[in-house]
């Protein structure tokens, strides 16, 4: 009986010690009440909606949180999501050849993240500033380069359809099913990344990076290299869904992409990552992301005089700051 119950505390302990023990509570707590207490909650149209708005969030909220373990941030995706669906749609509305669109859309967003990283090494300066900077003075040049006119087309070429087309086969067979081929690259880029987070000596060196700087340096991990490369995966990523963007609505403007920074670092928090750094997980970010997108389209379904669907970044502010203080003593009891 007492190695029964040392057993069970130690695999209890073991869970509670998972980042992503006090995501996957949360998930499952709020799914459960809003089964339970939210009309038209449970079916296939909500869920397919939870699901599609989650997509774009959720692609730049994978390079955000690999940036977080590494302790730093990036507030200047949005803008680079913005000058990717420029790049992306006026390319392919050009009739340039629709790979190399995706190419320049991918390669110009790497490079701003490249230069977010440079100015960081070479300045010092916290890169909560230093991208806070480059956000204004992205989406400016965007304007001085676009000459501030919104792209849109009507066109319809397969490679929209691959990056965000209606999955119509899906809807014919399960009524309300509306998934769109963006939940494949979401889930493409989150295996990815989770591997190369746990599964490589340069995952080893983003938790270091964060977490144990002096340790680090020790041990001869190069935190300026490590922190760079995930400026420019935060980069591609966020290029990656701006393309994804204008392959769904087939729109662009200089606003496009505004307040996703924000939305990527909530649900990154939601999702277990230390804002200090040094602990985190894809798999508990994109939770964080599923749980938000789950709250909003609560909120919509519920109607409440109160907190109008409007209103949705006080629920979002109020999610943070608890999934914070839940998250810490879920690490506390481990």
């Amino acid at each position: 009986m007492a190695r029964a119950a040392t057993l069970q505390k130690s695999i209890v302990r073991q869970g509670l010690e998972s980042p992503i023990a006090g995501p996957v509570i949360t998930f499952v707590g709020v799914f459960i009440i809003f089964s339970i207490f939210v009309p038209n909650f449970m079916t296939m149209r909500s869920i397919t909606g939870i699901i599609n708005a989650a997509t774009l969030t959720g692609v730049i909220t994978v390079g955000v949180t690999l940036l977080m373990i590494a302790g730093e941030f990036d507030l200047s995706v949005g803008a680079i999501m913005a000058i990717g669906a420029f790049i992306f749609g006026a390319g392919t509305m050009a009739g340039m050849n629709p790979a190399l669109a995706v190419v320049l859309a991918l390669a110009a967003s790497a490079i701003l993240g490249a230069i977010n990283g440079f100015i960081l090494i070479l300045t010092g300066i916290p890169s909560f500033i230093v991208t806070l900077g480059t956000q204004y003075l992205y989406r400016g040049a965007l304007y001085v380069l676009s000459t501030g006119i919104m792209l849109q087309t009507v066109a319809d070429i397969p490679i929209y359809d691959l990056f965000n087309g209606r999955m119509a086969f899906i809807a014919d067979a399960i009524r309300g099913a509306n998934f769109r081929t963006s939940i494949f690259w979401l889930l493409g880029v989150v295996l990815l990344v989770q591997i190369l987070l746990v599964r490589t000596r340069f995952g080893n060196h983003v938790f270091a990076a964060g977490g144990a700087k002096l340790a680090a340096r020790a041990t001869g991990v190069s935190i300026t290299r490590t922190k760079l490369a995930c400026f420019v995966i935060s980069g591609i990523l966020a290029g990656l869904a701006g393309i994804m963007l204008f392959s769904q609505f087939k729109t662009a403007k200089i606003a496009t992409g505004a307040g996703e920074e924000l939305n990527a670092i909530a649900a990154a928090v939601v999702g277990g990552t230390l804002l200090t750094g040094g602990s985190g997980s894809i798999l508990g970010a994109l939770l964080g992301v599923l749980t938000i997108s789950m709250l909003r389209t609560g909120v919509v379904l519920l109607n409440l005089p109160f907190i109008p669907a409007d209103n949705f970044v006080a629920v979002v502010g109020v999610t943070i700051v608890l999934a914070a203080i839940f998250n810490n003593w879920i690490r506390k009891q481990a």
